[in-house]
């Protein structure tokens, strides 16, 4: 019962945002100064942002709020919680911790009844149906998790669950038996079903639609997922916090901002202009129980000013370029989004999986798993495309491993940086070569 008591809260919200995404300017900067408001005075009954404020409650101040860290979540939480009594019970779910720094968040049921709703716009947007055969591939790993009553929901007959493992082919095989029309997986994921589906030439025949989320999405997955598979790959960007944006059937990432206020900020926290990478911030728009006001979430994206054709107004972001653990600092200062990288090492077909380390400004070490050791040739073509890539001379290791390890969360890193903390950037940018392979 409790996912269609889901169902059921949602829907008006639901309906309400179909409206809400073809709104003017004006009605959409009405609403969101509204909401605004009603954040500013939730926060200002909670302890953490009473003192961290002071008298700065308006939303005439809001640019000059002071940002919120990873680290201060963990404060925010126990403040909220010192509210209410020890035994109370929340709606609550904590991150990946792919930072290395896991917290726990706390939602109320305006928040998830808008993010369910926002999720719901999203997946029928893209003709998604629930009364056709779908298969989530994703790992619950708690039964307390928000979405765990999702799993195997008489509600749902049509929608299954498939939990990732090591075992690719068995992994095949289960789809193959179950046959969707839709496919909801991790980018890195999919990747590796890919492998397994160019090597063996399996199909999935129904296959037409796939869902990717919490991850980075390269150009040449989009391609060979089209090529291998014959779908269309329809991207979101979601975190544990919030339901932040999605891609509509043209491709444009849609911010949900009837849920969230997004800001994309330099180094010194200024707006950057459009088609310049920066930091992203996140206030939810609906939590009134732990709202995150100018919340870093830690990843970097494209700021974008066009309008999407499809002729919702909702504003738009442009590529995200990863997490800050993700992205390459370089000597000179700047932060290189690997992706472009991962995107040309991904067509060596000898190379099965792989994972970029760097280790120094100008060492990186290539963990990969294949039948074989590289060849000199092919060494020597990836030790090209990372100079050419990072527009830097550099040195890069090879390693064969057996296996790349996922996290608890079931996804692979394909890059992390060793430097994560460390760097004295000066700003996050974009090399011309990386705009010219779609990164803004």
């Amino acid at each position: 019962m409790a996912v269609l008591a889901k169902f059921l809260a949602a829907t008006p919200r639901y309906v309400a945002l179909l409206r809400s995404q073809y709104w003017k300017a004006g009605q959409l900067r009405d609403y969101t100064e509204a909401r605004l408001e009603m954040v500013l005075a939730a926060a200002a009954r909670i302890p953490f942002y009473r003192e961290r404020f002071a008298t700065c409650t308006r939303t005439g101040d809001f640019a000059s709020l002071p940002t919120l860290s990873r680290a201060d979540v963990r404060e925010l939480n126990s403040s909220v919680r010192s509210m209410y009594s020890a035994g109370m019970r929340f709606l609550a779910d904590s991150s990946s911790g792919s930072t290395g720094l896991p917290v726990e968040f706390l939602f109320d049921h305006s928040h998830q009844r808008g993010r369910n709703a926002a999720r719901a716009r999203y997946l029928r947007a893209n003709g998604w149906s629930p009364m056709r055969r779908t298969v989530w591939h994703y790992a619950l790993n708690r039964e307390d998790q928000p979405d765990a009553d999702f799993v195997d929901s008489r509600f749902l007959p049509a929608v299954k669950f498939q939990h990732p493992s090591n075992d690719l082919d068995a992994e095949i095989a289960r789809l193959i038996e179950l046959d969707p029309i839709y496919l909801s997986i991790y980018p890195s994921n999919l990747d590796l079903l890919l492998r397994v589906v160019e090597k063996s030439g399996q199909k999935l025949r129904s296959l037409r639609l796939i869902f990717t989320g919490s991850e980075c999405v390269d150009d040449s997955l989009r391609e060979r997922t089209r090529l291998l598979l014959g779908a269309r790959l329809a991207d979101n960007y979601g975190s544990t916090e919030a339901f932040l944006a999605w891609q509509c059937p043209l491709g444009s990432y849609h911010v949900n901002a009837e849920h969230v206020l997004i800001e994309i900020v330099d180094e010194a926290g200024r707006p950057v202009n459009a088609g310049e990478m920066g930091r992203v911030l996140v206030t939810t728009l609906e939590n009134y129980l732990m709202p995150l006001i100018r919340y870093e979430i830690g990843d970097y994206a494209v700021a974008a000013a066009n309008i999407c054709g499809c002729g919702r107004t909702l504003p738009l972001i442009g590529r995200i370029a990863g997490r800050a653990v993700d992205l390459f600092r370089m000597a000179d200062g700047r932060m290189v989004s690997p992706y472009d990288l991962i995107s040309l090492i991904k067509w060596r077909s000898e190379i099965r999986q792989f994972q970029i380390v760097q280790q120094g400004f100008d060492r990186y070490q290539l963990r990969y798993v294949s039948e074989r050791p590289a060849s000199a040739e092919t060494e020597a073509w990836i030790r090209a495309k990372f100079c050419e890539s990072l527009d830097a001379r550099v040195v890069v290791a090879f390693e064969q491993v057996p296996e790349i390890a996922r996290t608890h969360a079931g996804k692979f890193m394909p890059a992390r940086s060793e430097l994560f903390g460390d760097a004295k950037s000066g700003g996050a940018t974009l090399l011309p070569h990386q705009r010219k392979l779609g990164l803004e």
